[in-house]
């Protein structure tokens, strides 16, 4: 007997307990519901998109990833841009890193959770809907449409014939019919929510996780990756690889203008083995597991000279001036014989003459390569032009979706445009009644439905 009570009290107070349950359950669904229909709002959608592309805006406009004193010497506290932006707002709100602080990414989370929340509360719920059919009970039902007729047959089964023929999806009640066609038309919007979810992703993915390294690489030198201009906070760079300079030549045209620069790298492991060989140039670069090596830049560093007389090789460092949209490089060096003079070499290019200059500036002679020189008691020639390769090395692995996302934008733009058509149709007795709209392509619609009047005449 006792067993008894004991056990009917618990069956009353599991029972309580699974109401209240239940009551807290249904609480925060409704909760949950309200906050998801406040972020469905359009309104908030649009001021968030508003103020990401103001963001971006300003990110465009400000530099991003320099050094301090490149902003103090740009953004000045005493006259700032517009009364408030110097370096210090700049650097107190991120601006200067603006892709990655956390209230731009706060701003893409709420703009996505505002995308995610409108798939879920309205757009999938209306796509239900337009899926279930819907019948006219009565002829004056028909009052409400524009697009409308009466023929005065019994010509039920035929239309529903000619709506099958033209892919309509048909739903039948006694004589009384409901089809509709084009519904992936209203898949579209679905669609771009999910390519711009995934383009949000694939950007925060590349802000967060990728980086951007420069070199400049002597020929025949081996590199790491080491010159950091740009990296993700979950950003992670290989060590274990190195590259190696095999070759530098330029191309000229018919003007004596740089055609196009060219490097010939080599992939090694970490044993120094070879893994992968190619020759880049510009808008030709070489990708290798996540990590692309783009040609950028190219610089000639220094003269390779063989003196004659001390049979020794110089190797002279070189500086590059610019001038006029020009460039050229200078360098100078001592031969110490019974009459020691100086020398100024300076290069245009990698295939015209390279000139020489005294120490008073005055010009001696030019030369080329391999060509022997007599100055005086010296005898040299110059064997060789020291070049370096400029790289950029990037990893982004976002890019790949960022890149599907456009895809399926794309697609979804194009599925957007098909037309959703509904007909509705009922006969009583000898009348049968048609009625139709749909939402894009309204004059073919009407074209199309005023030639199925025709052939049911």
């Amino acid at each position: 007997m006792i067993i008894l009570v004991v056990i009917l009290n618990l069956v009353v107070i599991l029972n309580r307990y699974s109401r209240k349950m239940n009551f807290m359950l249904q609480n925060k669904t409704f909760i949950l519901n309200r906050l998801l229909k406040k972020l469905a709002d359009l309104k908030l959608a649009i001021i968030l998109l508003f103020i990401i592309g103001v963001s971006v805006a300003i990110g465009t406009f400000i530099e991003q990833e320099q050094s301090l004193n490149f902003y103090k010497e740009n953004y000045p506290l005493e006259n700032p841009f517009f009364g408030f932006i110097d370096w210090q707002f700049i650097t107190f709100f991120g601006i200067d890193r603006l892709y990655t602080t956390i209230w731009f990414f706060s701003l893409l989370f709420f703009f996505a959770l505002t995308l995610l929340s409108c798939t879920f509360t309205t757009q999938l719920p209306a796509l239900k809907k337009f899926r279930l059919w819907n019948f006219l009970s009565t002829s004056t039902q028909l009052k409400k449409f524009t697009l409308k007729n009466k023929v005065e047959q019994n010509i039920y089964s035929t239309f529903s014939y000619f709506l099958h023929n033209d892919r309509y999806h048909i739903f039948y009640q006694g004589k009384k019919n409901y089809a509709y066609a084009g519904l992936l038309g209203r898949v579209g919007p679905i669609i771009v929510h999910f390519s711009i979810l995934l383009l949000l992703f694939g950007t925060s993915v590349g802000s967060l996780s990728g980086y951007n390294v420069q070199e400049l690489v002597p020929r025949g030198e081996i590199f790491h990756l080491q010159n950091l201009v740009k990296s993700g906070n979950l950003s992670q760079i290989l060590q274990n690889l190195s590259w190696r300079i095999n070759n530098f030549w330029i191309t000229y045209n018919n003007e004596s203008k740089i055609d196009q620069f060219y490097s010939d790298i080599s992939l090694l492991d970490s044993r120094g083995e070879e893994l992968k060989r190619k020759t880049i140039f510009v808008n030709e670069p070489f990708p290798y597991k996540g990590i692309t090596i783009y040609q950028t830049d190219w610089d000639i560093v220094g003269i390779k000279i063989y003196d004659n007389n001390t049979a020794t090789i110089k190797q002279i460092p070189v500086k590059k001036i610019k001038k006029d949209n020009r460039s050229f490089w200078v360098g100078s060096t001592t031969f110490n014989n019974t009459k020691p003079i100086k020398i100024t070499f300076l290069i245009n290019n990698l295939e015209k003459e390279i000139f020489l200059y005294n120490e008073d500036g005055g010009f001696l002679q030019k030369s080329t390569l391999g060509n022997k020189i007599q100055l005086n008691d010296s005898s040299f020639l110059i064997t060789e032009l020291i070049t370096s390769t400029g790289l950029q090395i990037k990893e982004d692995p976002g890019i790949r979706i960022v890149y599907l996302s456009f895809l399926i934008t794309m697609v979804s733009i194009y599925i957007s445009f098909l037309s959703y058509s509904q007909i509705w149709s009922l006969q009583e007795k000898n009348n049968f009644f048609i009625a139709g709209k749909a939402n894009r392509a309204v004059l073919n619609f009407q074209e199309d439905f005023k030639k199925r009047i025709k052939k049911l005449n």
